[in-house]
């Protein structure tokens, strides 16, 4: 099984690539459409998603003629093994097929419900739902609701009509006058009534599927939905709240009552009735937006033979990921960034996709990437080792496809340069060197797809509270564990009698932690005493790598030396054989040691080559012990072959005998070639890909730290010209300029100790 595992690491294979929207935003011409697919197929990519964008034109949405573009880049991609998937909207939010559903029906634009005083015209179109009596006691506030006027009524008893009207929500469509604020706009559509999407259904899924029929199942292979919106954007809500035809039913069925519902409009006495109020009303908003939206697209793409993809609108949307065949989420607008990594609210949202995925039995998980991650004010500027922090952010969390944000059609004028940057394909620095990036991207989304991540407890989650502190401190001590959903504890797991783990799919959890704030019902709390009861681990606090330090021995895979809290650690098992993974998010890179009671042989699974080597260790307490060097922002691999004993031996050491500083553009130096030794070109930093050359020949490329490439290869003896060419980040052509070069450049030269 080893030999194979080895095969696919070299080549992992379409699937794993990286799918990244293509920008489709300017007039479309069928050969440059095909032009370009070629050249993402030479770069290693094996697939796209057809977005159409701000500055489409020539041909009209989802017309006869864009339908015959996309049927041709189907052919062309199918010629090439590569996969498509089909974007469902013009442009985002999705759901109302660029306004098409709303003209259709206005009734299906987004709605809203407010009060109005009773007996006060109701706007045409506008429907009224409820009439309540309201009472207002001491200071004016809510305190009691009737359906109907009491008899005998005291005090301050008034008439008010909950009237459904529209949040004047909008969508951005394809052409300038229809962005946000446009006066062409597309209406946003009604998600929470099953007729419009119905209707959203017939006009985008139905059109590509007539036209693409042969393709789908094969080359076409998902819809992606994207951040769908119930009120739309730049809606108007006057102090209503979202809502549509029949919902009061739910609200009712999640807790709430008339009272809850008017204190929504009216501030009420018991404060802690409002409190009750919100979150009754998010809990139906969300139920409502799966049944009525998400739960009709995934029926449809799985009786289509494709997979539902995308993802919802908010980061801790867990709930909704359950309708999606492809859990995905959505890392834009720097929402995390180096140093937040830890702290910020949305950077639970990769993780919680992987783990959704993992107890659903999915084998895969996405999340759309890098769609203006650049510098603050300035994001066409953003430098290589920043998109790799990004993509290794992804990997640490399970991440297993890469949606890039994105490759663009065209850069031709302010219109496309301007929308969302960067391009991070052919508008990219580190386009010339895609195929090695692709690569990469394959290898680190195969090592995370299927198998098992081997995680230590299961971490408690809803979808208006995911635990965040908590989790950094079990990162920092690299305890593995995973995030579990209330829903899905509640309703997919079960408790074994006999030693008391929760059961869910391929996973087994002895240890559940619970952070204070999380809000559980007496039916939650009944299960989990169930799960204690019968033997588990239950832990309801905030100190969670304390407690499982107290109860619990480290694993036994773990990181030995100086204590890094930047580090994050996986353990994967894949078809049976074992494999680590080493992500380093600081700048500093980290040395010390892994110690493993795995009596295998030892590789390093190179992620950008391929390349497998084998490594030796030493016999320690316990098991065996191999080095470990992860530079910053970088990543190691580690899988053991089970049927291989281990390689004894001391890891070669090396020692610099010299060091040569160089100044910028070309450099020379005297080498005196010995065996033994190497001379290694190295860089404190590079802005933003640097081109190496050696005697007039190119010995490589810097894109990524450590910056450091070996030229030794390139050497003769006497008197050598070195010379670095630096490509400038994208900014200077399209945003603000940024440095050009390099920084403390200089030739170091190893010998074997």
């Amino acid at each position: 099984m080893f030999d194979i595992i080895r095969d696919i690491w070299r080549n992992p294979g379409p699937s794993y690539s990286p799918m990244p929207f293509w920008f489709w935003n300017d007039t479309l011409d069928k050969n440059e459409l095909i032009h370009q697919l070629d050249s993402f197929h030479r770069k290693g990519i094996d697939g796209v998603v057809i977005h159409p964008r701000l500055g489409m034109s020539g041909v009209g949405y989802l017309s006869d003629e864009f339908l015959a573009l996309v049927k041709t880049v189907c052919e062309e991609a199918k010629r090439r093994f590569m996969l498509v998937i089909l974007y469902d909207e013009g442009m985002y939010p999705s759901g109302s097929a660029h306004g098409e559903v709303v003209r259709e029906e206005p009734r299906f634009a987004a709605r809203r419900l407010y009060a109005l005083p009773a007996g006060e015209a109701i706007p045409d179109g506008e429907d009224p739902q409820f009439l309540l009596w309201l009472h207002f006691g001491k200071d004016g506030l809510l305190d009691d609701v009737k359906l109907d006027k009491p008899r005998n009524a005291e005090g301050d008893w008034r008439a008010y009509t909950l009237v459904l009207g529209y949040t004047g929500g909008t969508i951005r469509g394809l052409s300038p006058d229809e962005d946000d604020g446009g006066p062409n706009a597309p209406k946003a559509a009604d998600l929470l009534n099953p007729a419009a999407t119905e209707c959203f259904i017939r006009h985008t899924h139905e059109k590509y599927f007539s036209a693409l029929e042969e393709f789908f199942g094969q080359t076409v292979v998902g819809f992606f939905t994207d951040e769908p919106s119930v009120t739309g954007r730049c809606a108007r809500m006057d102090g209503g709240i979202p809502w549509s035809y029949d919902m009061i039913e739910t609200f009712f069925e999640e807790g709430g009552e008339f009272l809850h519902l008017a204190s929504l409009f009216f501030e009420p006495e018991d404060k802690k009735i409002r409190r009750e109020a919100e979150y009754v009303l998010e809990m139906t908003i969300r139920r409502r937006l799966g049944e009525a939206f998400y739960a009709p697209l995934s029926a449809w793409c799985r009786e289509h033979k494709i997979a539902l993809m995308g993802h919802p609108a908010a980061s801790g949307d867990c709930d909704t990921l359950k309708y999606f065949d492809i859990p995905g989420q959505d890392l834009v607008w720097r929402m995390i960034e180096p140093g937040t990594e830890l702290t910020s609210p949305d950077s639970i949202l990769a993780k919680s996709a992987a783990d959704t995925a993992r107890h659903m039995g999915i084998s895969r998980s996405s999340v759309e990437a890098f769609g203006v991650c650049g510098e603050r004010g300035n994001p066409w500027n953003f430098p290589p080792d920043e998109m790799m922090w990004y993509l290794n952010f992804l990997f640490a969390r399970g991440t297993s496809w890469i949606i890039p944000h994105a490759f663009y059609y065209s850069l031709r004028t302010p219109l496309q340069s301007g929308e969302r940057p960067p391009d991070v394909g052919p508008a990219s620095v580190w386009w010339k060197d895609y195929r090695s990036v692709a690569g990469y991207i394959k290898r680190m989304s195969w090592l995370n797809a299927t198998g098992s991540d081997n995680p230590e407890a299961a971490v408690l989650c809803s979808p208006e509270h995911t635990p965040v502190k908590p989790a950094a401190d079990l990162y920092r001590a690299m305890r593995t564990f995973n995030y579990l959903s209330i829903e899905d504890f509640m309703e997919r797991a079960r408790i074994e009698d006999d030693d008391g783990h929760i059961v869910i799919d391929r996973y087994h959890y002895d240890t559940l932690l619970i952070e204070g704030r999380l809000r559980l019902n007496a039916e939650i709390v009944t299960k989990l005493g169930e799960f204690e009861v019968h033997g588990g681990h239950l832990y309801r606090g905030s100190d969670f790598a304390g407690y499982l330090s107290r109860i619990k021995p480290h694993r036994e895979h773990y990181f030995d030396g100086e204590t890094h809290g930047n580090l994050r650690f996986t353990h994967m098992t894949k078809s049976g054989c074992e494999f680590f993974s080493f992500i380093n998010e600081g700048l500093e890179p980290i040395r010390g040691r892994f110690v493993t009671s795995l009596s295998q042989a030892a590789y390093r699974f190179d992620p950008f080559t391929g390349k497998i080597e084998p490594l030796a260790g030493q016999m320690t307490e316990g098991g065996f012990t191999y080095p470990a060097e992860i530079p910053g922002h970088a990543s190691l691999v580690i899988g053991f072959d089970p049927d291989a004993l281990p390689v004894l031996g001391e890891p070669e050491e090396e020692r610099i005998v010299e060091i040569v500083s160089l100044a910028e553009g070309r450099m020379t130096f005297d080498w005196m070639p010995a065996c033994g030794r190497r001379a290694v070109l190295t860089f404190e930093g590079m802005h933003d890909a640097g081109d190496v050359s050696v005697n007039g020949k190119p010995a490589g490329r810097i894109l990524f730290r450590p910056y450091a490439l070996d030229i030794t290869e390139f050497l003769t003896e006497g008197l050598n010209e070195v010379s670095v060419d630096v490509t400038p980040s994208p900014a200077n052509t399209y945003g603000s300029p940024v440095p050009v070069g390099f920084d403390g450049c200089a030739v170091r030269v190893f010998e074997k100790v």
